[in-house]
């Protein structure tokens, strides 16, 4: 199986809207989300983005989408392929068709009507794919991503993973690096991970298991010391970012991009 993981050189964002408080989120405990402050993290995330020397483009907000900054939920990009998917948050449908517009140069593939899979769900490893099983993502959203992605390599390797306790499977669960997984406590899989090393983080610092790596780069949530030193363990460029406004609506770094 070759490595499947590309050298990424565009990031495709969307701004916040105004309204992005009125979004989906289990995460009530955590308090209300400051606009300004969220502002202020998007921007400081596009520009470490840049500083990788991505191409990126910002979309502007859509009042619509209060998730609609959350672009990676509604595509799953695989190398020349957009998958566009279909979520179980009937709120967030349309924001794919939005997107694709600045993905005319990639090969369409639309999911079925009877499939039902956010991008949330869907962790590209080096050598496999990780599909969550989850109330955004059905068995048959599974199955077409699957055969979507075997439309770019036949002999790729879909791993169905059934879990609980978080919203989508990045949140927590990310490869650190080929072979090793990072996980929140709070996550509990019923699936075969036996081929992998799995590195739980202290439940208090569980959000910061969705770790984002970007070419020769990690990004890892600020304020989270024991996820930024096992990273450092494993990568030279560890980059935190704070992006504490964007948990409080069950976001995390993975969600803010399509890196591709």
């Amino acid at each position: 199986m070759p490595h499947l993981l590309p050298r990424f050189t565009r990031a495709l964002l969307r701004r916040p809207a105004p309204n992005f408080a009125d979004g989906i989120t289990e995460s009530t405990q955590l308090g209300a989300p400051n606009y300004t402050r969220a502002l202020e993290q998007f921007e400081c995330y596009a520009a470490a983005l840049r500083a990788c020397d991505l191409d990126v483009i910002v979309l502007p907000a859509v009042d619509e989408f209060p998730d609609g900054h959350f672009v990676e939920d509604p595509i799953v990009i695989f190398r020349d392929l957009a998958f566009v998917c279909r979520s179980g948050a009937p709120s967030r449908e349309n924001e794919g068709a939005s997107l694709l517009p600045h993905l005319a140069d990639l090969r369409i593939v639309q999911a079925p009507p009877e499939a039902r899979i956010d991008g949330g769900d869907v962790l590209i490893c080096a050598d496999r794919v990780l599909a969550g099983l989850s109330g955004r993502t059905n068995a048959a959203g599974v199955a077409a991503l699957s055969d979507a992605l075997r439309t770019v390599l036949p002999e790729i390797h879909v791993q169905a993973v059934r879990f609980s306790g978080v919203l989508h499977l990045k949140s927590g669960l990310t490869e650190l690096a080929p072979g090793v997984l990072i996980h929140d406590p709070a996550l509990r899989a019923d699936a075969d991970l036996s081929w992998a090393r799995v590195i739980s983080l202290p439940p208090e610092e569980g959000f910061a298991a969705d770790v984002m790596p970007v070419n020769e780069t990690l990004f890892v949530a600020a304020g989270c010391p024991a996820a930024y030193a096992i990273a450092r363990d494993y990568h030279d460029e560890v980059v935190a970012l704070n992006m504490s406004e964007f948990r409080k609506m069950d976001g995390g770094l993975t969600c803010l991009s399509q890196r591709y």
